[in-house]
């Protein structure tokens, strides 16, 4: 046979092959025991721990909500609703103080998540954020833990020795 002759061959190897390794990927995810993150979550509350004293982090009302796919991708926006509005009305004429202010009351991300045997969260692997220090960070049960009791999920990141962000969430209905 040709050189010419083998590319169709070559071809239809190399679809076979990706489809393989395509189905082996997605059956791993359909045997999966039960994911206990999977789902929509809305913020309750996120303040954070300093050596026992709480600071609200995102106002007394804070808005937010993270979702968990089933095949293992997340994505989070958290703000907070009642910080002022840019008096420009115009996000690219915000003041100095507009700027800081919406930075600091306000975080998305976005990436992939894992779970262990038992469905539980395992670890996060940011691919994009607001924050621009979190790109491509990992963060696994040392630094993130995301703790499932029925319709309550509570979240706590350890920022330094005795200092946390907890923030909890509710499964939406």
């Amino acid at each position: 046979m040709t050189a010419s002759k083998n590319i169709p061959l070559l071809v239809f190897a190399g679809l076979v092959l990706l489809i393989s390794v395509a189905g082996k990927s997605s059956d791993k995810i359909k045997k999966m025991k039960k994911n206990n993150v999977v789902g929509t979550w809305n913020l309750i509350s996120a303040y954070m721990d300093n050596h026992g004293n709480r600071i609200d982090i995102l106002g007394s009302h804070p808005g937010g909500m993270v979702i968990f796919t089933e095949d293992l991708h997340f994505i989070v926006v958290i703000n907070n609703p009642d910080i002022p509005k840019f008096v420009s009305g115009d996000r690219s004429k915000g003041t100095a103080e507009e700027y800081k202010s919406a930075v600091t009351n306000s975080l998305g991300a976005y990436g992939t998540y894992t779970i262990d045997e038992n469905g539980d969260f395992l670890e996060q692997h940011v691919l994009g954020s607001t924050y621009q220090n979190m790109n491509g960070t990992n963060r696994g049960r040392n630094e993130l833990t995301e703790k499932v009791d029925g319709n309550r999920m509570m979240e706590n990141l350890k920022i330094a020795d005795g200092i946390t962000v907890n923030i909890n969430w509710q499964r939406a209905q």
